[in-house]
């Protein structure tokens, strides 16, 4: 129950105590000035009970986008970090060159042009390291 409920209820109590004739001018005045007090009231705690749905959907919805924003901001940040880990690829078949990352990268698949769609297989081998000075 609100404050204004509760205020409305003791002069509702307080017209009844003083036994205010509702017969009369004054007290048909005075008792419809409660009745509408009373449905004021009532609007009121409506209001209030809409009005923290309101704020509880607002704060989870805001939640939702902070924790959304924040995942997005540590991909970045971590995708900076990657930026070390990437393969430039140079298709074959159409001379299209791309960028894998090591984490795609596996020595049993092939990698595919995004451009393509070709299987691109890759030697992982090193050309700097041929055993020529066999004797």
């Amino acid at each position: 129950m609100s404050l204004v409920t509760e205020k409305v209820a003791y002069l509702k109590g307080l017209a009844e105590g003083l036994k205010i004739d509702a017969n009369t001018n004054e007290g048909k005045i005075l008792f419809e000035v409660i009745n509408v007090l009373t449905e004021i009231a009532e609007d009121i705690n409506y209001l209030e009970n809409l009005q923290d749905e309101v704020f509880e959907r607002v704060y989870d919805l805001e939640d939702e986008v902070y924790e959304d924003s924040h995942d997005d901001d540590d991909d970045d940040y971590y995708d900076d970090d990657d930026d070390d880990d990437q393969f430039s690829v140079k298709c074959p078949n159409c001379n299209e060159e791309f960028f894998i990352d090591e984490m795609d990268l596996s020595e049993n698949e092939d990698v595919v042009c995004p451009n393509c769609n070709e299987a691109i297989e890759l030697e992982f081998g090193c050309d700097c390291c041929h055993d020529d000075d066999e004797e």
